[in-house]
């Protein structure tokens, strides 16, 4: 019977991950025994600090409210073509309570993406919001470079582990 939850569950993943996909955001949902997970994987966004954002009011991009923007190395050398180009992305983890639907500001979020190649890849964590959105869009991630392809993602909020199974497009 569990076997048969988990699958179930895989299944809802997967068809969500489908339905989703909108302006190359991809969008699945997941849950633990507290928390209902939201993951978005969509293209690199503007990151500021509180200072930066107050200097220069922007209007769109992410504003941090803890962590630090990655470095995105850039390529310094050519690919053959049949190699998949790592893209810069936006990885975000949006937590909410079970119990309330509210968002999670302040907790221990780990995310790791696994490609078939069995390298992990750790996104480092910043916990942000969208400047449009405002403060109930609290999340957790950053941006990096991720090549197409499929991924195992394992995030962790405050002990309570969930998976989830993407694809990446191509330049997305």
């Amino acid at each position: 019977m569990a076997k048969l939850r988990i699958f179930a569950s895989l299944m809802g993943v997967i068809a969500l991950a489908a339905a989703a996909r909108a302006d190359d955001i991809l969008k699945l949902e997941n849950e633990t025994q507290r928390y209902r997970l939201v993951l978005q994987i969509g293209s690199a966004e503007t990151m500021y600090t509180a200072a930066e954002a107050k200097a220069k009011h922007p209007t769109s991009g992410e504003i941090m409210l803890s962590g630090k923007m990655a470095g995105m190395p850039a390529m310094g050398h050519t690919m053959p073509s049949t190699m998949p180009v790592p893209q810069a992305r936006h990885v975000e983890l949006h937590v909410y309570a079970r119990d309330t639907g509210k968002p999670v500001a302040d907790a221990s979020v780990s995310i790791t993406l696994t490609g078939t190649d069995k390298k992990r890849h750790a996104v480092p964590i910043a916990r942000m919001y969208g400047v449009a959105e405002g403060l109930d869009d609290v999340h957790f991630g950053n941006n990096m470079t991720i090549s197409a392809g499929s991924y195992a993602v394992d995030a962790t909020v405050n002990g309570e582990a969930a998976h989830f199974a993407v694809t990446v497009p191509p330049g997305s």
